[in-house]
C-alpha cells in the first residue's frame, strides 16, 4: 500500500531552526516558555529570545561558528532550550545526548553542560558563563536552510548519528505545529528527554512555535508535575502510559485540565490506551516518527472516534508512505505486516538525496490508510 499526508503538497517556511520557533514570540512575550519540572526553574519567551541572542554571540566569542558540532548535556528545561538555539544561531551543529561519552564519539569541539558532568576532551562550556554579555554584541552568521546542518540526531543503534538540516528540522517542527496535537494556550509536559528528537522537535519546537507553554519532566514525579504545572497535553513513552493505566493514585490528584494524552516511542496496545484513557478522562492518542525524519510523521487525532486506539494515523501532512516485504521490497497489501518506509518532502541523506527511507519499524496498514505499528522488524 502507497499513501499520502493529507496535504502531500505541504509548503514549509525557507528560514532557519530558530527563526522558525521563535519568529512569533512576541505575540506573548511574558508568557512561560519553558519550565523544568524537577527544579521549577522556568523562562519566558522574552528571557528565552534575549537569552539565545546572548549566548548565541558569546558562543561567536569563544571562537565557535558554522559548522563546529557542539555537545549538550543538560537538563531538560530553560538551559536546554537557550543552548539549543543559541548553538544554531551561532551557526553551529547542536548535538544533543544523555550520555556525555558521546559527545568526543562526534567529534565535538565543546560541549555545553553543569560543572562535573563531564571529562573528555571536548572544551566544556557553561551555560551562565555564555549569558555574561548583552543582546546584539556579535555579529550571527546568516545560514542556508537547504545546505546548512542544523541538529545531529541520533539514531537507533550505537554511535549512529544523522545530519539535518535546517530545512529538515523546520519541516519536522511545522508537520506538528499544524497538526494540532499542540495549541498556544496548551502547558505540555514532556517524558521524552530533549536529547531525543521526538522530545525536541516532536514537543519543544512546535510548542514554543506556537507560544505554549513546554514542561521538561527530568527525573521528577509524573502525576505530581501533572497537577503541579496544570498540563493540558502530555507526552509520553508507552511504560508511562501502561503505569497510569493500573495507578490508582491517579485519582488523588487534579488533573482536570489534561486534555490528551500522546503516546511516542514505540507502539501501544489497544487495551492499555484505552484503559489509561479512561483512568485520566482524556484521549490517549498514539503518534510516531524517528531522527532520520527530524520528528513525528505520523499522529492519530481521531483515534477514538474511529476505534483505532493502537494506530499512529494516517500520516502528517507531506509525509508519503509505503509498507514493503523486508526481503523482496514488494508493496504489501492492507492488513499485510511489512516494513514502514517514508519520503518526506525535504527528506536527504548524505547518501542519496532523495529516497525511500526504511524505518526498521514492521507495521501494517487497513483499507483507510492507517497505520498500525507492531515493532522493530527482525534483525533491525
Amino acid at each position: 500500500m502507497l499513501s499520502k499526508g493529507l496535504d502531500p503538497a505541504a509548503v514549509y517556511p525557507a528560514v532557519t531552526v530558530t527563526r522558525a520557533v521563535l519568529g512569533a514570540s512576541s505575540a506573548d512575550p511574558g508568557r512561560v516558555a519553558v519550565v523544568d519540572a524537577a527544579s521549577g526553574h522556568s523562562v519566558t519567551y522574552a528571557d528565552l529570545v534575549a537569552m539565545v541572542e546572548i549566548a548565541a554571540s558569546g558562543l561567536v566569542r569563544e571562537g565557535i561558528g558554522p559548522g563546529d558540532v557542539v555537545g549538550l548535556h543538560l537538563p531538560d528545561g530553560p538551559e536546554f532550550a537557550v543552548a539549543l538555539h543559541a548553538v544554531i544561531a551561532a551557526g553551529a551543529v547542536p548535538f544533543p545526548v544523555d550520555e556525555a561519552f558521546l559527545v568526543d564519539a562526534a567529534g565535538a569541539c565543546a560541549v555545553i553542560t553543569p560543572p562535573g558532568r563531564f571529562d573528555g576532551a571536548a572544551r566544556t562550556l557553561e551555560i551562565d558563563g555564555l549569558l555574561t554579555g548583552e543582546p546584539g554584541g556579535m555579529s550571527l552568521p546568516d545560514a542556508d536552510p537547504d545546505r546548512d546542518a542544523a541538529l545531529l540526531a541520533r539514531t537507533r543503534g550505537p554511535g549512529r548519528t544523522v545530519r539535518l538540516t535546517h530545512a529538515e528540522v523546520v519541516a519536522g517542527l511545522v508537520r506538528v505545529a499544524d497538526a494540532g496535537m499542540i495549541g498556544g494556550g496548551d502547558t505540555v509536559l514532556s517524558a521524552l528527554p530533549f536529547s531525543d528528537v521526538l522530545g525536541l522537535n516532536g514537543v519543544l519546537n512546535p510548542a514554543l512555535r506556537l507560544g505554549a507553554t513546554v514542561v521538561g519532566l527530568g527525573g521528577h514525579d509524573l502525576l505530581r508535575a501533572m497537577r503541579d504545572h496544570r498540563a493540558t497535553v502530555v507526552v509520553l513513552p508507552p511504560r508511562l502510559v501502561k503505569a497510569l493505566a493500573r495507578d490508582r493514585a491517579v485519582s488523588r490528584y487534579d488533573l482536570r485540565r489534561l486534555r490528551a494524552v500522546v503516546v511516542a516511542g514505540g507502539p501501544l496496545a489497544a487495551e492499555d490506551a484505552r484503559a489509561a484513557a479512561a483512568r485520566l478522562g482524556c484521549p490517549v492518542r498514539q503518534a510516531y516518527g524517528l531522527a532520520e525524519a527530524a520528528g513525528f510523521t505520523h499522529l492519530n487525532l481521531r483515534a477514538a472516534e474511529e476505534g483505532t486506539l493502537d494506530s499512529v494515523g494516517r500520516g502528517l501532512p507531506g509525509v508519503m508512505w509505503h509498507i514493503v516485504h523486508p526481503r523482496s521490497g514488494a508493496a504489501q497489501p492492507s492488513y499485510q505486516p511489512g516494513e514502514l518506509c517514508l519520503r518526506l518532502p525535504v527528506a536527504r541523506t548524505a547518501d542519496v538525496p532523495v529516497r525511500w527511507l526504511p524505518t526498521g519499524d514492521s507495521a501494517f496498514a487497513d483499507d483507510h490508510g492507517r497505520v498500525f505499528v507492531l515493532g522493530r522488524v527482525t534483525g533491525t
